[in-house]
């Protein structure tokens, strides 16, 4: 049962989240032992005996509880949660496939979603999306010329290799949460946890840049929760998606820089045109980001201020429901002294809704939508190497783009642990 009044809640959990970090008198963060970025550790050695035969096993737990405490439609909390898990095999060690890894992965999701009671088009819960069990990866990956070449193949997505930054991860929000969200909105951009058959050539062109290209299905059905990720086929109504990105990585001033762009592009896949019976079969959209370590608190150390930005954008408005948004971000590690495992993170994300959506919307007897922008900041706190907690406050501007719902305040705290 929903809970109507989460405001009391909410700030029981941020709080206990917080005390039971720093309370933490035990957490050495500069001692590591083998696994200790695990909460199972090294199974009294057996993971350690596992690895020098090739095998990896992972899980990764991660949870929201978050709650709409002031403006959308209503007051509400929800529960959502996260767990990934599976194996990696070292071909090489185990069977002398040089340079060779195979990877079989799933995926359980369960819990509910807030942002219905927001109104907003964002997710306020990044972790809601296919609520069920799903077959994820089952890849191949071979590498060549000293690693300088890689091709990968099989069941996997998208978002696995391209339009995403481990900086945007630390987002509650979907917005920026993993990709650029203006580009999973169009239907095109197959993405987690819905694998689908693919396959990514990454090119090695300098020390600091390399070219990626990745081709995969389109199905009409590709984003069913009840196919669970086991329906291999391939019908005659799919198209492909093709992903070409350019990566460039150097150091500036000695600290590390990142720019990325690319673009995606579709074709044989048909897709509803917004207030009208036709349909578009080919489609393109333009993105990029750049992130850079603008304060390092000493020489070579990832301690310090990171700034991020991202942008994407298609000139198609007749078939993408956002053909703009940007993001920026601020991911500073190791804030408080002593805690050099925390983050504190910022962001801010703009969305730009297409006039045809707008119009199809009106049409329909709704209101027209503008835009909707998203602030949000939060602290994350490695509780232990493998536990964190991150209390996480979002304000919603103009949730839906209809000009027609309050701002939303929605707290929240999302923890995990891998194991």
């Amino acid at each position: 049962m929903k809970n109507k009044y989460p405001t009391t809640l909410l700030s029981s959990a941020l709080l206990a989240a917080a005390t039971t970090a720093f309370a933490y008198e035990n957490y050495d963060p500069y001692e590591k032992e083998p696994y200790s970025d695990r909460l199972t550790g090294d199974w009294g050695g057996l993971r350690s005996e596992l690895s020098g035969q090739g095998i990896e096993f992972f899980a990764y737990f991660n949870a929201i509880y978050a709650g709409n405490v002031d403006g959308g439609l209503y007051r509400t909390s929800d529960f959502a949660s996260d767990t990934f898990f599976g194996a990696e095999f070292d071909l090489e060690t185990m069977l002398g496939w040089e340079d060779t890894d195979f990877v079989v992965s799933g995926i359980y999701r369960q819990g509910d979603d807030l942002t219905e009671a927001v109104g907003s088009q964002y997710s306020v819960m990044q972790l809601v999306g296919g609520q069920t069990i799903f077959l994820y990866n089952v890849t191949l990956e071979k590498q060549f010329r000293d690693g300088d070449i890689s091709v990968k193949g099989g069941r996997m997505t998208a978002t696995d290799d391209f339009v995403g930054s481990p900086y945007y991860s630390y987002s509650l929000n979907n917005a920026v949460n993993g990709q650029i969200r203006a580009v999973l909105f169009d239907g095109v951009m197959t993405s987690y946890p819905f694998a689908v058959w693919g396959g990514r050539v990454r090119v090695d062109v300098a020390e600091d840049s390399k070219v990626q290209v990745g081709l995969f299905q389109l199905s009409p059905d590709m984003f069913d929760p009840d196919k669970h990720g086991v329906d291999m086929g391939i019908g005659s109504e799919d198209g492909v998606s093709i992903f070409a990105q350019y990566d460039w990585t150097p150091d500036l001033a000695d600290k590390p820089f990142r720019f990325y762009a690319g673009l995606n592009q579709t074709f044989g896949y048909n897709m509803d045109q917004f207030n009208t019976d036709s349909t578009t079969n080919e489609f393109i959209r333009f993105y990029g980001g750049t992130d850079y370590q603008v304060y390092r608190e000493q020489e070579g150390s990832d301690e310090g201020l990171v700034l991020f930005l991202t942008f994407a954008y298609t000139a198609q408005q007749e078939v993408a429901i956002m053909p703009i948004q940007s993001s920026i971000g601020a991911n500073y590690k190791g804030l408080i002294p002593g805690r050099p495992d925390d983050r504190a993170v910022a962001f801010f994300t703009y969305g730009q809704f297409s006039d045809d959506y707008s119009d199809e919307l009106v049409a329909g007897g709704g209101s027209s939508v503008d835009n909707e922008m998203v602030l949000e900041t939060g602290y994350r706190i490695a509780i232990t190497d493998s536990i964190y907690a991150q209390p996480d406050v979002q304000y919603v501007i103009n949730p839906g783009g209809t000009g027609d719902i309050d701002n939303a305040i929605v707290l929240g705290v999302q923890f995990g642990a891998s194991f």
